[in-house]
């Protein structure tokens, strides 16, 4: 039975979550909430997002001596099984979201080439500062792909953390890649250094950036530490009251609605 005291039991957020009500609270009601939940427009650079994270998690788990042959591959057949796993059900690519002139179809066959690009971008940043080592956890784990869930006073957050890192200097650094454009602030970075504290009980990183696919490096280091667990805290329940108030109030903006994957299914939605 499901105890109602027990944060474990409730939804967890994350922070996707959290960026996705910030945008546009209906969003979040039709892709979350509603029953049945909207349908959500594909796209061709989430297989490609994923398939780049696939490859680099693998490389960095052989111990970087992976080849970059190996690393393709693996990228190959997650964007395979990525791909496979949308048009299973949204078949077809004129449902898909546009990138610039390419639609979904051609979209894809250039998204392939991309990831290809990224991945050989990654190994090529990280073989050429090898004083960048991936931090081991004090129970042996090493900072890759690191899982966590952490409960801020009831609210359950849950997430994965790309990469830990220990820079040149001897200081933890959290990373998270992205293969899109960069994002708008440093909140992602700050929720996992907090985790990975809450986590292992170490004192919480002071610096993250992020590794960017387009020009194949990090961004600069982000001082993370404003981002307390208080600070934190307050925001994840900022969400978690207005989820349970039920505010969803949509947000309808021409440049917003024209990338919101759930744009078909909502009447308030710009063209």
């Amino acid at each position: 039975m499901r105890d109602p005291f027990d944060p474990r039991s409730r939804p967890a957020r994350s922070v996707s979550q959290l960026k996705q009500y910030e945008k546009c609270p209906y969003s979040y009601f039709l892709a979350r909430i509603r029953n049945p939940r909207a349908w959500r427009r594909p796209a061709a650079w989430l297989p490609q997002g994923s398939a780049v994270h696939a490859a680099i998690e693998a490389w960095e788990r052989s111990g970087r001596s992976m080849s970059l042959e190996a690393a393709q591959a693996v990228f190959r057949v997650e964007y395979s099984r990525e791909v496979a796993s949308y048009t299973k059900i949204t078949p077809n690519f004129e449902w898909w979201s546009k990138s610039g002139p390419y639609g979904g179809k051609k979209d894809l066959a250039r998204r392939f080439e991309i990831g290809m690009e990224q991945v050989e971008k990654y190994i090529r940043w990280a073989t050429n500062h090898p004083y960048e080592v991936v931090w081991i956890s004090p129970d042996g784990t090493p900072g890759i792909e690191l899982g966590f869930d952490m409960d801020l006073d009831g609210v359950m957050v849950r997430g994965f953390i790309d990469l830990i890192i220990v820079d040149e200097d001897g200081n933890l650094r959290v990373r998270d890649h992205k293969t899109g454009n960069q994002p708008g602030d440093d909140f992602q970075l700050g929720v996992y250094g907090l985790a990975l504290a809450e986590t292992y009980g170490i004192e919480q990183p002071a610096i993250g950036d992020y590794w960017m696919g387009k020009p194949g490096k990090p961004t600069y280091p982000y001082d993370i530490s404003e981002w307390t667990k208080d600070r934190v805290t307050e925001v994840f329940h900022e969400l978690e009251e207005n989820i349970q108030a039920g505010n969803f109030d949509p947000h309808p903006d021409v440049d917003r609605c024209k990338f919101c994957d759930v744009s078909d299914a909502c009447e308030f939605r710009m063209a």
